[in-house]
């Protein structure tokens, strides 16, 4: 299934086992309520706290008798209201939603007015100063390709074998007739708040607190300890698409 939430409400995707809200656990619940199943969920992507998601797949075997066509009309009639259904349908038994993806896509608003939004402030970070996109472009440019990003990377509590990424797309575009910075990244895989320091660090460039070189060398250096930058806030950043 592909699924959409706002993330605001939710405690990540992931179950974290202290009753917390989380998409999994709300998707699980819904499916074994109606399937009269208990369920368990795989997701493409264990988004963070606070963290959208346009593009995010599931997957989870069942033997639930509802048409392939109905199940989503059925799930989305009992979800909450910050969780949907956007399309069913049924895959071969080695289909794995986060094991089988060959890419993702997050997509990072940044609100540039002066003024806040009391509508987009829920999916964008607010900087009412100037920013440099063409600095910001630069460096993203730069940052492209196979490397290790380990400076960009929070510690998690399964650490991964190693920090290297593909890192195939990263640009910097103005949006919404000049309201929005988009940054859009895609990757054969993404680490822990990646994403959100990444667009930390083209921040404190484009506000011109450092040099496009200087996050480069952030980059290479390839240890968290040696970057300052600031994460961006959750609520920017969305998961927007996976490709299998």
């Amino acid at each position: 299934m592909v699924v959409e939430y706002d993330g605001t409400a939710f405690y990540g995707f992931q179950l974290q086992g202290q009753g917390e809200r989380t998409v999994q656990g709300v998707l699980q619940r819904t499916i074994t309520k109606l399937s009269g199943q208990e369920t368990t969920v795989h997701g493409a992507g264990r988004t963070d706290t606070g963290v959208h998601a346009r593009g995010q797949v599931v997957h989870f075997d069942t033997t639930w008798k509802v048409p392939i066509h109905k199940a989503g009309i059925a799930l989305n009639g009992s979800l909450p209201n910050d969780v949907a259904v956007r399309e069913c349908k049924e895959v071969d038994k080695e289909f794995h939603s986060r094991f089988s993806a060959k890419q993702r896509t997050y997509v990072y608003l940044i609100w540039t007015l002066e003024q806040r939004s009391a509508l987009w402030g829920r999916y964008s970070m607010h900087e009412p100063r100037p920013l440099d996109v063409a600095a910001m472009s630069e460096v993203a440019f730069a940052l492209q390709g196979r490397r290790d990003f380990a400076s960009f990377a929070n510690k998690s509590e399964v650490e991964p074998p190693h920090m290297v990424r593909d890192l195939r797309r990263f640009d910097v575009r103005s949006a919404g007739r000049g309201r929005f910075i988009a940054v859009r990244l895609t990757a054969d895989g993404f680490l822990r708040s990646m994403v959100r320091n990444l667009v930390g660090g083209l921040r404190m460039v484009g506000l011109g607190e450092i040099q496009p070189g200087q996050l480069y060398e952030i980059a290479e250096k390839a240890d968290r300890t040696m970057n300052r930058c600031p994460t961006a806030a959750a609520n920017g950043l969305c998961l927007w698409r996976v490709d299998y």
